[in-house]
């Protein structure tokens, strides 16, 4: 079987290294930036993180990467996506390859899951599936193995990419019987990831574990308002997410949490971060307009209440003074555990 990756990130590398060492026949695709410096991966098949053997091969035609893969495997930044789409739509024939979403968020214009923007844009189905959970690339090449999952539309599906991604000693792959609490779960663990940081930026660790708590709640209902599985939150999509996202020094969205609590701005660029990687950010606003339309169509007595989401969202959009982001987000944890 043929695999193709779209995308040379952090995360993208890691599949293909782990993907390159079980002997994949397997072609990586980057889009090409004139206005920047090729990537090391492109020019030397190493980044900071892996070294890719000479199987793998390398590409910026598009095209060429849709018709190579049997197995389409899309890792970039969320919001990308339907612009991906876009040019993928004119490859003859794309709508019946396989597609494995790699990646985690909503898109925030719309508040489609990442699978509903494939399906919109004519990719069928049954052949869509995501591969989420805790994993981070630094943590995985210390040697520390991890859990995931993939999810699918059609089981038959999933379980095959299943066998075909997990790897011995590093990713082992379970399959979750619910896309939508899969996808919901994995995009709202990096709203809660910030919620996190503001916290322990402003000196309020002792919160973190009410936050655990009220957030997985907070998220498992509004996977089943969305037609998943409510419990789906405990499992690995986002309960299983709250060490390498709520604690370890490798997530991106505790980083720029406790960037912005402590040195008072939303712009934090100039500390380490790349704040547009930072995905947490969008998908925050993109979760709190699913809560509106929820609650535009149902009466009072069933209204979605997210007091964990919105507060990240007042946060990172300038609503809320950064001085008492902290206090602020300490008591919209403690009204989201007070919910009935």
């Amino acid at each position: 079987m043929k695999i193709s990756i779209l995308g040379t990130g952090r995360w993208a590398s890691c599949i293909g290294f782990c993907l390159d060492r079980k002997k994949c026949n397997l072609l990586m695709w980057q889009r090409e930036h004139k206005d920047r410096p090729e990537s090391g991966l492109f020019i030397n098949r190493t980044n900071e993180y892996v070294t890719l053997s000479n199987r793998v091969k390398l590409t910026h035609d598009l095209k060429q990467a849709i018709n190579y893969g049997d197995v389409i495997i899309i890792s970039i930044l969320s919001q990308q996506v339907d612009n991906l789409m876009q040019s993928i739509k004119q490859v003859p024939g794309y709508e019946n390859k396989i597609y494995c979403l790699a990646m985690k968020g909503i898109e925030v214009s719309t508040g489609r899951r990442l699978s509903e923007i494939l399906i919109d844009n004519g990719v069928n189905k049954d052949n869509i599936a995501v591969w989420v959970g805790p994993g981070h690339v630094q943590s995985i090449f210390a040697g520390q193995p991890t859990n995931m999952l993939v999810s699918a539309y059609k089981r038959n599906i999933g379980e095959m990419l299943v066998k075909l991604f997990t790897d011995e000693k590093k990713i082992d792959i379970v399959y979750e019987n619910d896309i939508i609490g899969a996808e919901i779960g994995a995009a709202a663990k990096n709203v809660i990831g910030i919620a996190s940081g503001v916290l322990e930026g402003s000196g309020l660790e002792q919160k973190k574990g009410p936050l655990i708590s009220a957030s997985i709640k907070e998220i498992g209902e509004l996977i089943d308002a969305e037609g998943g599985d409510k419990y789906t939150s405990m499992g690995l999509s986002f309960a299983g997410e709250i060490e390498s996202t709520f604690f370890s020094k490798n997530s991106k969205n505790l980083t720029y949490g406790k960037l912005i609590a402590q040195h008072k701005t939303l712009d934090v660029d100039g500390f380490g971060i790349n704040s547009k990687s930072v995905e947490g950010i969008t998908t925050a606003k993109a979760l709190v307009k699913k809560q509106q339309d929820f609650n535009a169509r149902v009466s009072e007595e069933k209204q979605l209440k997210m007091p964990i989401t919105n507060a990240v969202n007042d946060i990172v959009s300038g609503k809320v003074d950064l001085d008492v982001a902290g206090q602020y987000m300490s008591e919209k944890v403690t009204e989201s555990i007070m919910l009935k």
